[in-house]
């Protein structure tokens, strides 16, 4: 494996652990390694298994569980594997897959197929994508879930009869909601400065 995966593995793994950290799950195990032990554990080109991990909520109340793993690429060919149907069927569980290829629509296909079918979340990610956070990008404005507990009070406030009323961004295409783990129905508060108010919130919805 050449420099470039090596590093953009090793970063886009940094990343991901902040990730997780900050949807509550323990990455504590997982958060001292180096980019000489990414190649080590690396033997051929097509073995990724050394970097994949799982990760438990810090909450020991909480069952879920996040599977990670790194791989070269996926097909649509693959993804129709047992090997991935096994994967993808288990309920109220999350899976992350990294990748060394760009995402594509068939990854989006998948990974919708996976919620509706399972209600599992599925989102894969490429290398190149997050070595960097973009939700600490200064041109990303603050994005939030909110809480189910609250979708009511919201739609009450702006007048919404339905949540189809907001406006919407896409389940696992968008970045940013990939990377909160939100699936479709759950809405999503946006914070931006306002030159009129100082700060303009807005919200929108995730649809299929």
């Amino acid at each position: 494996m050449n420099f470039e995966d090596i590093d953009n593995i090793y970063r886009s793994r940094k990343t991901l652990l902040t990730i997780l950290d900050r949807k509550g799950y323990n990455v504590e195990p997982f958060s001292k390694f180096s980019p000489a032990e990414i190649g080590a554990a690396v033997p051929t080109a097509d073995d990724f298994s050394a970097l994949g991990f799982k990760a438990a909520k810090k909450d020991s109340d909480d069952p879920m569980v996040c599977t990670v793993l790194c791989l070269p690429r996926v097909t649509r060919q693959k993804l129709a594997s047992p090997f991935f149907t096994t994967l993808f069927e288990r309920p109220n569980s999350e899976t992350v897959i990294l990748l060394l290829e760009l995402v594509g629509p068939h990854h989006h296909q998948a990974a919708l197929t996976a919620f509706l079918k399972y209600k599992s979340l599925v989102s894969f990610f490429s290398v190149e994508q997050i070595v960097n956070n973009p939700m600490d990008h200064v041109l990303v404005p603050k994005h939030e879930l909110v809480p189910p507990a609250q979708h009511k009070e919201i739609m009450d406030r702006n007048n919404m009869t339905s949540k189809s009323k907001f406006p919407l961004i896409r389940f696992h295409i968008d970045p940013i909601v990939r990377i909160l783990g939100g699936v479709p129905g759950d809405i999503i508060k946006i914070t931006r400065p306002s030159p009129q108010s100082g700060i303009y919130e807005f919200y929108r919805v995730v649809s299929p």
